[in-house]
């Protein structure tokens, strides 16, 4: 009688006689894998993945290209966003890792001589449309280099961005995360300095048109220079005066040189600001002693503040006519810049 056995054992024969592996039946007759098969199967496939991930991984590295983050004015290089802060209810704070030519000494001091000037700015690409716009860093620390041992720090520009509907380039901004890059080319001179050319130079400003004071006030406030700087700021309400404390601090720091006249539209909350706006009244009464001679009027805000108080400056290096509130009270053109 024959005789079918339970469970079929793996063979023991020697490695001479070996045969095709067998799998063993249970009592049903489906056929059971070895112990371990599984495992190391999946152990196999873990390893293969892994594997294939790594070398992706490394190969689209290879083919990423590196961001230099270094400043040049002849061509747009991307730039990291490190950092993003709210400021108002539309407009934000941008940081970007930014730092100083390397290896190229002619460029290294192109750059050099731009930021030493006076007020600079940095052309903004959005390169989903291939437009630009110009922006001014409010604050910057520019490094040739990334050190901590040595206690170098690490280099960055702000940019102030306020939110507008049909703004392509602020909507472009607005839409950056953490860890984006973004085409920037510059320094671009804006505005040269020159210490103790002026008395006084008289600044009339409206909302994210503070940037390029500031950036000029904190570097007028640290040349060895006798001129005075004078601020009209003005803003919808407190809440909406951009770099409040940081304007406050240098006044305090060089209360000789330094007068800060904050406006607002809404009722002030506090004595340190008045109501109003940059318009006749407010601007003759700022400008009272100006010397034509010896001082000059920078003028920056949205259009409407502009096309009001000196005229709307065109697209390009040009000025434009000088028109508005400044006209009516007898300026000339060389007595005012606008950005």
């Amino acid at each position: 009688m024959l005789c079918a056995p339970a469970r079929l054992k793996y063979s023991t024969s020697s490695k001479n006689d070996a045969k095709p592996e067998q799998y063993a039946e249970d009592s049903s007759g489906k056929k059971e894998r070895p112990p371990g098969t599984y495992m190391i199967w999946a152990m196999e496939v873990i390893g293969a993945s892994a594997a294939f991930l790594y070398y992706l991984h490394l190969y689209t590295d290879l083919l990423k290209p590196k961001v230099e983050e270094r400043l040049n004015p002849d061509k747009y290089t991307p730039f990291t966003l490190v950092e993003r802060e709210q400021l108002t209810k539309d407009t934000d704070r941008f940081r970007f890792r930014i730092n100083r030519p390397r290896f190229d000494d002619d460029l290294e001091k192109t750059v050099d001589e731009i930021i030493a000037q006076g007020a600079w700015a940095l052309d903004v690409k959005d390169h989903l449309v291939q437009t630009y716009r110009t922006y001014t860093p409010v604050d910057y620390f520019v490094s040739s280099t990334v050190d901590e041992e040595r206690g170098l720090r690490e280099g960055y520009c702000d940019l102030v961005v306020k939110r507008y509907p049909n703004g392509s380039l602020s909507r472009f901004l607005h839409g950056t995360r953490v860890g984006d890059t973004v085409e920037m080319r510059g320094p671009i001179l804006t505005w040269p300095f020159e210490p103790n050319k002026y008395r006084r130079i008289y600044m009339i400003a409206g909302g994210t048109g503070i940037a390029p004071m500031f950036q000029l006030i904190d570097h007028v406030m640290g040349q060895d220079s006798k001129t005075q700087i004078s601020l009209l700021y003005g803003s919808q309400s407190e809440s909406d005066i951009i770099y409040r404390r940081q304007l406050d601090d240098l006044a305090k720091q060089h209360s000789d040189r330094l007068a800060l006249t904050y406006l607002v539209d809404q009722e002030p909350a506090s004595k340190d600001t008045q109501l109003g706006r940059p318009d006749a009244n407010s601007i003759s009464r700022f400008v009272e002693g100006f010397d034509k001679s010896r001082d000059v009027v920078l003028v920056c805000g949205p259009d409407p503040m502009m096309a009001a108080v000196s005229g709307i400056r065109p697209i390009g290096p040009y000025q434009g006519p000088l028109s508005g509130v400044l006209r009516d009270l007898g300026f000339l053109p060389n007595n005012v810049f606008k950005f």
